[in-house]
């Protein structure tokens, strides 16, 4: 047999109808390269913050969140680009309208679920800023001030992080 020929574009890029595919071998990588960097963030968080189990755990329920929030917000995005591109498709007479409305995702579900990712942002950002301002002066007078202080700013840089990775991956159904 024959290889296929391989579409034209990077290991960056996709094809133009690779778009509209369903989650593949490359979001499943990012998905678990987003999950395996989560996990090392907190582990090193762990291993330097102040011994305060509260801290640690705020910390890291609040990562874990804001990050989940972060990459479905990104992920719906890409989902609401789906629907943008198949739209333009069928205006421009490529695919038939009656086979661009199933293959659209409902905007109810891109709204929920943005939504969902929105709401789940903001509250664990809100965390990590009130732990960063309240836990700064534990008591334990050791110094440990900051550490509490830079932990939360980390947090927010990875969520941002799985925000890209999420609009990088293809919607995940």
């Amino acid at each position: 047999m024959g290889r296929a020929r391989k579409a034209r574009g990077s290991a960056f890029s996709e094809a133009r109808d690779q778009h509209y595919a369903p989650a593949l071998m490359r979001s499943a990588v990012v998905i678990f390269i987003c999950g395996i960097s989560m996990v090392l963030v907190v582990g090193f968080l762990w291993l330097t913050m102040p011994s305060s189990s509260s801290v640690r755990v705020s910390v890291s329920g609040s990562i874990f969140v804001t990050a989940i929030g972060f990459f479905l917000s990104g992920n719906t995005f890409r989902l609401r680009d789906v629907r943008r591109r198949i739209g333009n498709r069928a205006r421009a007479g490529l695919i038939a309208p009656i086979d661009a409305l199933s293959e659209l995702p409902p905007r109810d579900t891109i709204q929920r679920r943005f939504m969902i990712g929105a709401v789940a942002a903001f509250v664990g950002l809100t965390a990590l800023v009130f732990i960063a301002v309240f836990a700064n002066g534990d008591g334990s007078g050791d110094g440990s001030g900051s550490e509490t202080v830079i932990a939360p700013i980390i947090g927010a840089i990875f969520a941002m992080l799985c925000f890209l990775a999420g609009s990088y991956s293809r919607p995940i159904d």
